[in-house]
């Protein structure tokens, strides 16, 4: 069986946009309804198992090494669009803070040279579709298409949880890209918080220098908490982590010691968390 799983820069990186592309535009037998942990198992016999959690690029590592049938997308984002982005199950607020994205990137960068992680930017997930879907097929040459990612919106069946964080199904867009304009105060204030990502712009290809600071420099920060916890503190991200090791192992030996199975309707771990 082979295993797919996508992960992300934090949540609102377009996890749930590349999960439902995939999951209507390729021949894929088996998914979880919205969000399943790496180390989930389908109900049923399946050719292609796929799932999404945006906080497993901690934990992506060891299964990487251990099973060689498994893929990891991962989803790369402005991080100023992802702080100024918002969930539909609650509109009223910014989602995440810019802790997530940076404590998630270093992990990311760790794995950036592994040839069975795969990292697609948002931004080209969204202004290129079909490009996209080609250099997946490339990547994973098992895949089998039976839409282009361009027309995904017209047979995709997402779940009501996947809905919200969707906010609806509609043609793959560009519109919310560089959002962050208008949306400075809430900028100003992140950077405030967390500290520069300048450099990490320019490295991603964001940006060529830090003019783009000239934007923010007059602006009065919004220091509103966000939706999940401001601040990812070190105990955070070990309590994440803890026993995700482990689980990993045991995942990497089935079907020999049979872990307890997870497919589409079980119970999901979350909707639309902090990643």
């Amino acid at each position: 069986m082979k295993r797919i799983h996508i992960a992300g820069c934090g949540a609102r990186s377009g996890t749930t946009l590349m999960a439902e592309a995939m999951i209507a535009c390729f021949e894929i037998d088996a998914y979880t309804e919205h969000e399943d942990r790496i180390y989930a198992w389908p109900k049923h016999d399946a050719d292609i198992f796929l799932t999404k959690k945006p906080r497993d690029v901690l934990v992506a590592g060891p299964l990487l090494r251990l099973m060689p049938n498994l893929h990891v997308i991962f989803m790369l984002r402005d991080p100023r669009d992802v702080v100024t982005s918002r969930h539909g199950s609650d509109p009223g607020r910014y989602w995440i803070s810019l802790a997530y994205w940076k404590a998630y990137m270093q992990r990311a960068r760790a794995l950036e040279s592994h040839p069975r992680f795969i990292t697609v930017r948002y931004e080209d997930l969204v202004t290129r579709p079909d490009e996209v879907q080609a250099h997946l097929m490339q990547e994973m040459p098992f895949l089998r298409k039976r839409a282009p990612f361009s027309r995904y919106h017209e047979v995709a069946k997402p779940s009501t949880r996947s809905l919200d964080a969707l906010r609806g199904v509609r043609p793959v867009s560009a519109a919310s890209v560089g959002n962050w304009r208008r949306h400075l105060p809430r900028l100003a204030g992140q950077l405030q918080r967390h500290g520069s990502i300048a450099q990490e712009l320019i490295d991603y290809g964001y940006e060529p220098d830090d003019s783009w600071l000239n934007e923010v420099r007059q602006v009065t920060p919004d220091l509103c908490e966000s939706h999940w916890p401001e601040y990812l503190t070190r105990s955070d991200l070990r309590r994440r982590m803890r026993g995700k090791y482990l689980r990993a192992i045991v995942t990497s030996l089935y079907p020999l010691l049979k872990p307890p199975l997870s497919g589409r309707g079980a119970k999901s771990e979350g909707s639309g968390d902090a990643g």
